[in-house]
């Protein structure tokens, strides 16, 4: 989690500094997929090679991806779908107007209100599957630091940096508006 905390700083300080960078997507989404990736896979790396010392067999490797992709996994979920979980029950229950007018800006909350409505069960449910195939590729990306560690070959670690990108880049993408389909993304990342 502490390279989500170092991705987020760095974000924050490159969009500070070029406001407009979201308007080159092909850019925008390179750099964002390797961000993602440099951060992940380092730390990682400096997990195993620090830390780790004593697990550097298989299923210590599969252990520690299955860990890390569910602990994503995890915060994810409660972080998107659960808030959005209540906000559904509250507009069923028609206290979502009272429990938020004055708190928040009548047009936001307006659109948080259809945001929810038009995400049907299955888009919550597609994320939670996306998910599940996420976690298979950190096993994956696990494996390979871990035999970069192993192996002493720090081309691995490049290479899962750039497996790392390569899959996070749809979603820089439809962060910018390129992409406006979800289902495209879904389909694409693991």
């Amino acid at each position: 989690m502490f390279s989500k905390v170092l991705e987020k700083a760095l974000h924050a300080v490159v969009l500070t500094n070029f406001p407009h960078f979201t308007q080159h997507p092909w850019l925008f989404g390179v750099y964002g997929g390797m961000a993602a990736g440099i951060f992940e896979e380092f730390g990682r790396f400096l997990l195993f090679t620090w830390f780790l010392k004593k697990y550097y067999d298989y299923n210590s490797g599969i252990s520690f991806g299955i860990g890390w992709g569910g602990i994503e996994a995890i915060i994810i979920m409660l972080v998107i779908v659960v808030p959005n979980i209540i906000i559904a029950i509250m507009i069923n229950i028609g206290t979502f107007e009272t429990a938020f007018s004055g708190k928040i800006p009548n047009h936001q909350l307006a659109a948080l209100k259809a945001s929810v409505l038009n995400h049907g069960a299955s888009f919550y449910l597609l994320g939670c599957a996306e998910r599940l195939f996420t976690v298979f590729l950190h096993i994956a990306l696990s494996l390979l630091i871990l035999l970069a560690v192993v192996k002493k070959k720090f081309t691995y670690c490049i290479y899962a940096v750039l497996i790392h990108a390569i899959f996070d880049y749809p979603a820089a993408l439809y962060q910018t508006g390129t992409i406006k389909n979800i289902w495209i993304i879904e389909y694409t990342l693991p």
